[in-house]
């Protein structure tokens, strides 16, 4: 969540320092290496030593500074190591950030963040320290480096025994608290991933609690999975019938002029 400084909330996701670390390793990479190749290229095409020196040079310069602007701006706050990283660069408000900005954020970068004069981490201290992970560049050009790329969703969970519906309808989970059942959905959705003697016991366990305080008893024995996926199931069944009767109660707008 982000805060403008007209005090509108943005749902936006600022990127954590390790994952521009990683960015930012990409981006210089694929940059060296293409100065690497047009250091070589250029040997060649000189007849003086001080004119390959400088086809060098201006080479370098293109690719450090001119492209990754270029890069930057054309594709909206993008470059190759954020597009892998899934991070892209926005505007304080949101918005898309134009060339002014890209060109601030990399003379920063080149100038203070990264420089020899500051040893070359001035910019990972002050984004280590910012609370949105901004360095120097970000704050100048007032942009701020977020997450694009959406969490992966869950597990789905399974379905229970169709033959449980009538004993799950019946059953008095208010006994059972929150916690408990919040670590029963995270074991039903991840036992694909838990290896199998872990899972095992860790599902014997939370069917034990779960077990103590639940009413009726099943009518078959159940094991320790369907037991646990049982109750999950039918928690969130009811959670979904309370949301949906909750959103059907009209509002004093929707009510005949005679109720209000």
């Amino acid at each position: 969540m982000i805060i403008t400084g007209d005090a509108v909330r943005l749902d936006l996701r600022p990127a954590r320092l390790p994952t521009r670390a990683l960015s930012a390793v990409v981006d210089l990479t694929w940059m060296g290496a293409l100065v690497h190749l047009w250091t070589r290229a250029t040997e060649g095409l000189a007849t003086s030593g001080s004119g390959s020196n400088a086809l060098a040079l201006a080479g370098s310069l293109v690719i450090t500074f001119a492209a990754p602007i270029a890069v930057e701006t054309l594709s909206r706050g993008r470059t190759p190591g954020r597009w892998a990283m899934g991070l892209r660069v926005v505007r304080d408000d949101g918005g898309a950030i134009r060339l002014r900005h890209a060109l601030t954020r990399w003379l920063a970068f080149w100038l203070v963040d990264f420089s020899v004069l500051t040893l070359g981490v001035l910019g990972l201290v002050v984004a280590g320290v910012h609370p949105q992970g901004r360095r120097i560049g970000d704050l100048l050009a007032g942009t701020v480096v977020v997450r694009v790329r959406a969490p992966r969703r869950p597990p789905p969970l399974p379905d229970p025994d169709p033959e449980l519906a009538d004993w799950m309808a019946r059953l008095q989970l208010s006994g059972v608290p929150d916690d408990l059942l919040a670590a029963a959905r995270t074991v039903v959705r991840r036992r694909r991933s838990l290896r199998a003697v872990p899972r095992q016991q860790l599902m014997e366990d939370l069917a034990s609690r779960v077990w103590q305080r639940i009413t009726p008893p099943p009518p078959r024995q159940l094991t320790s999975e369907e037991l646990l996926v049982a109750v999950v199931a039918e928690r969130r069944r009811r959670a979904r019938d309370r949301s949906a009767r909750a959103s059907s109660v009209p509002t004093a707008e929707q009510l005949p002029a005679g109720w209000r």
